[in-house]
């Protein structure tokens, strides 16, 4: 069996050319998204840190507040 292909025209080849473009576009907006979201993932580890943190310190100072107010 002869597998035959007709050529491409230069319709077709244009469509494949910005079919590419688009893609390589696409392909570079996905890693700018996938790094940005890494990046907003290590900022929000670092907000839940900073947070108990505030959490913490403030139970500290109640703490201390309260103990000054009994005395």
């Amino acid at each position: 069996m002869t597998t035959t292909t007709k050529p491409t025209t230069k319709r077709e080849t244009k469509e494949i050319t910005n079919l590419k473009k688009q893609v390589k576009g696409q392909s570079e907006t996905m890693a700018t998204l996938l790094s940005r979201m890494s990046a907003l993932t290590d900022d929000m580890a670092v907000l839940k840190s900073d947070i108990n943190k505030f959490k913490k310190n403030v139970a500290n100072d109640v703490k201390y507040l309260t103990n000054r107010v009994d005395q």
